[in-house]
């Protein structure tokens, strides 16, 4: 009821929208309808005043009216303008958003209507902070990444949100090195500091690197002939190359050099950036070596900007011959440990197929045991029938008539498959069926056992069941024997 009560207030014939937009507002009727029309446009009539004609306001309803548009709406109190009994829409104004956007230290407030996309609110910001549209990321959706195209409204977003830009981080030399310095040159990577070292130390022992961090600053007289005849030499962009991965960063504006300090705090600890912070402008540009270990990540060595080729060249050596040896320590402790891995899973899988054979000859067993419960279950139950069906024969057999009754009798010896006879006194005129119903009471159905004549042979349960005794010749005696059948 309260959907289709919020469908009609709205005009949103989207059910899964529909029912989104009262989710996030926990089924409160009035505050989703506010949430989509803010009461400030008054486009809902109220049902109340719907039933009266139309007449000029009075003066109290005038004064009301005047109230209401000189102060803001009471949020205690949800005012709304009079609705019509069907609740049709009469206007539908777009819902205005706030955002309130973080970019380093700055706050820009943004302003849209819902009908926007997120690719406006990129364009405005792109104006106020001089960050181009596609070197920027919004972030702190709660929806996750959204793209440009995105439309606000399908976002489903309350009035006010908190979003923050994130710019890629820039190699100071990455773009500009080639112009500057020749094509001989560093070759730097490219993405944040976290990832530069995720790259060096965590990935297998052999293939990890020493992490070289490049800090520059133009304000330094020494960062062109740093960069010209130290780090662009051919030796030193080789070296580098093969044993390195060299990040770099920017520092000539504070707001680069404080975020490189917090990022190296995060990383290296406070020793490393309280280090950093202690060199002064022309002391700059700065090359610190950084060396991963097991438990914090250690800096080897920083060189000054005021240095020489071969003297940048020792001191990085210096460093690899220090990695060299941590390296081979952690490449054997490593492959002793990938051999115990494969020790412990090799017996982990002997184990594991071990218990899978048990498991399986356990099942079979447990199968077979099943089964042959199942089988004596059903022999048992075919004997209880088979004894209940004789003793009902052998009930239902006619009382064995008397020698001087002065009726025909037939006197029958039969021989069953053990050996012992059957006797019996039939009255001549008995049918086969109580011959054989009496063989079967007395164990030996027809279904599995023939009664046969010794000579001429013949098949008696073969004949007309109901044939007399005289009429299949079994008169005035006769000796039988049963075979079972094959």
């Amino acid at each position: 009821m309260i959907l289709a009560d919020f469908q009609a207030c709205t005009g949103i014939d989207n059910i899964a929208e529909a029912i989104t937009l009262l989710e996030l507002n926990n089924w409160d009727l009035v505050a989703a309808i506010n949430g989509v029309i803010p009461q400030e446009n008054g486009i809902f009539q109220s049902e109340a005043t719907a039933h009266t004609p139309s007449a000029p306001p009075s003066s109290a309803s005038a004064s009301a009216s005047a109230s209401s548009s000189s102060s803001p709406p009471s949020t205690s109190s949800p005012a709304f303008c009079p609705v019509q009994p069907s609740r049709h829409i009469v206007e539908r104004q777009s819902r205005m958003l706030n955002f309130r956007v973080e970019y380093r230290q700055r706050s820009i407030e943004v302003v849209l209507e819902e009908a926007s996309t997120v690719g406006d609110i990129k364009t405005i910001l792109e104006t106020e902070l001089q960050v181009p549209v596609s070197k920027m990321q919004l972030k702190g959706w709660k929806s996750g990444d959204v793209s440009d195209s995105t439309v606000l409204r399908s976002l489903h977003l309350p009035k006010n949100n908190s979003l923050y830009v994130l710019t890629p981080d820039i190699a100071p030399l990455a773009s500009t090195s080639q112009s500057r310095y020749g094509d001989c040159h560093p070759v730097f990577y490219i993405g944040s500091l976290e990832a530069a070292s995720q790259e060096a130390f965590y990935g297998k022992a052999r293939d990890r690197k020493l992490l070289a961090i490049y800090l520059h600053n133009d304000e330094s007289v020494l960062s062109n002939v740093f960069c010209s005849q130290m780090m662009c030499a051919d030796s030193i962009v080789s070296y580098l190359s093969q044993n390195f991965i060299t990040w770099a960063w920017d520092v000539t504006k504070e707001a680069n050099k404080a975020r490189l300090l917090t990022m190296c705090t995060r990383h290296f600890g406070s020793v490393v950036a309280q280090t950093i912070r202690t060199y002064k402008t022309d002391q700059f540009p700065l090359l610190l070596i950084v060396m991963g270990k097991r438990t914090s990540n250690e800096v080897l060595n920083v060189i000054q900007g005021n240095t020489t080729v071969d003297e940048l060249m020792m001191r990085l050596m210096g460093a690899m011959e220090i990695f060299s040896a941590q390296q081979q320590e952690d490449i054997k402790d490593e492959d002793e440990r990938e051999a115990r891995e494969t020790v412990k899973r090799e017996q982990d899988e002997a184990y594991r197929l071990s218990l899978e054979a048990d498991r399986k000859k356990r099942e079979a067993q447990e199968r077979e045991e099943a089964e042959q419960v199942r089988q004596e279950r059903i022999k048992k139950e075919q004997e209880e029938e088979r004894e209940a069906i004789r003793l009902s024969l052998e009930q239902a057999l006619p009382p064995e008539p008397n020698e001087e009754g002065g009726e025909p009798i037939s006197k029958l010896r039969i021989r069953t498959p053990s050996g012992e006879f059957l006797e019996r006194l039939f009255l001549g005129s008995c049918k086969l069926q109580v011959l054989f119903d009496f063989v079967a009471s007395k164990g030996y159905p027809s279904d599995e056992f023939k009664l046969l004549t010794t000579f001429p042979r013949k098949n008696i349960t073969q004949l007309d069941p109901a044939w007399s005794l005289v009429e299949a010749k079994l008169f005035p005696q006769e000796t039988l024997f049963l075979e079972a059948k094959e």
